[in-house]
Formats: C-alpha cells, sequence, structure tokens
C-alpha cells in the first residue's frame, strides 16, 4: 500500500545529527531499503514528507522504528491512493448499501 510518511526532528536529535554528520547517511540508507518515490522537506522546520510503497505490517513496522529512532519522534503513516480507486471503491460500497437504499426511499 502506498503511504504519505511525515516525519520530523526533536530540536535536541536534530542539533545532535547536525553537529555529526548530519541527516544525509541515514536519508541515504532508507532511501535504499525503502525506494521512496518522492521525499520532500519543508524549509521552515526539519519536517519531511515521504511517499512510499509499503507491502506489509512488518515493512510499516520497520520504518515507523527507523524514522522514531532516528528523529525522536513517531512518523505520521496516511494511507493514500489515485483518485481513481475511489471509483472502484464507491461502486463496491453501492453493492453492500443497495438494498438497505431500497428499503428505505
Amino acid at each position: 500500500m502506498l503511504y504519505m510518511v511525515e516525519f520530523w526532528a526533536t530540536i535536541e536529535r536534530g542539533d545532535t545529527v547536525d553537529k555529526g554528520e548530519g541527516p544525509g547517511p541515514i536519508f541515504a540508507k532508507i532511501v535504499e531499503r525503502f525506494h521512496p518515490q518522492a521525499l520532500y522537506g519543508d524549509p521552515t522546520r526539519r519536517h519531511l514528507f515521504m511517499v512510499v510503497e509499503l507491502e506489509n505490517p512488518a515493512t510499516v513496522a520497520e520504518l515507523m522504528y527507523t524514522l522514531t529512532w532516528f528523529t525522536g519522534n513517531e512518523p505520521k503513516f496516511t494511507p493514500i491512493m489515485p483518485p481513481e480507486t475511489y471509483m472502484e471503491a464507491i461502486a463496491n460500497a453501492k453493492k453492500i448499501i443497495a438494498p438497505l437504499w431500497a428499503t428505505h426511499a
């Protein structure tokens, strides 16, 4: 499933990372392991957005732990899908609810 993942460092953790090699080496490992489709930063703070395909709950948890331990915060995972997927979902939902609509019309 496709997810938008937001993550941000605490001030203390960000300062510690910046005093060392910076975030580059960890970001390189995250990109190598998870192959995000997109990775963007918020220029007003240490806040990043990643769009990534995660195959199963274990992979979601792996990324969650990686980002939590790196940033000092828990990331936010939002499942996302292309707009055309809504059409399939709506059609299938209508099949479930149609008998109810017919009796209450």
